[in-house]
């Protein structure tokens, strides 16, 4: 009996799947608010009773595609941990690394990740909700990160809540610019990281600029 199954559970998996992708497509040409159902089920090429066997409402299916894409961006750094960082070099290299990791996963998911940063708070209040619990999860996770560094000896102490906000801030303003502005389109992901990462290393270096003290 459940080998009997399991061929019909795939083809609703694949269906499923199918009109999330077509959403995203109608959802990153047209905007949330314009885009409708019908866009939607026309791209995949089934009646549109079908997209209700799936789906309550379009908003169900955008809150979805917001769920799926915060769980691949919070995943993506979220095993991270300090491990064998034992030197400003190396732990240069882990940015880097990691860095790049990210920027990768947002760029093979840029109708997404444009997605998000354009409609995803001005939807649902819901949808505020759980950006917001996926925001807090991450600025814990560096917070915690960067008190490891230090007390290792590879930051300079500081209020490192504001340190993880700073560098969340800084990486969310590249992403707007690069994918959903498209105002760095010239900027190869390996100069952007390097840039990224250069900035953290300098403002957690404890040699101070006197200039500026």
């Amino acid at each position: 009996m459940s080998s009997e199954k399991q061929p019909r559970k795939s083809r609703r998996d694949r269906r499923r799947e199918e009109l999330k992708n077509a959403a995203i497509e109608i959802f990153f040409e047209h905007g949330y608010h314009a885009a409708k159902v019908s866009q939607i089920v026309e791209r995949v090429g089934v009646a549109q009773g079908t997209f209700y066997l799936y789906f309550e409402g379009k908003q169900q299916l955008f809150s979805e595609l917001i769920s799926d894409f915060l769980e691949l961006f919070v995943s993506t750094v979220a095993d991270w941990e300090p491990g064998d960082i034992n030197s400003r070099k190396v732990l240069r290299q882990e940015l880097t690394r990691v860095g790049l990791s990210v920027t990768r996963v947002l760029l093979d998911n840029k109708k997404v990740t444009a997605i998000f940063f354009r409609e995803s708070q001005a939807v649902a209040p819901e949808l505020n909700t759980l950006i917001r619990h996926s925001y807090e999860m991450l600025l814990a996770m560096l917070t915690d990160f960067n008190r490891i560094l230090c007390k290792r000896g590879l930051i300079a102490e500081m209020n490192f809540r504001v340190l993880a906000t700073m560098t969340v801030g800084m990486v969310e303003r590249i992403i707007v610019e690069r994918i959903v502005h498209d105002t760095l389109k010239d900027a190869e992901p390996e100069e952007i990281v390097e840039h990224l990462v250069l900035h953290y290393m300098a403002g957690t270096s404890d040699i101070v600029d006197e200039s500026l003290s």
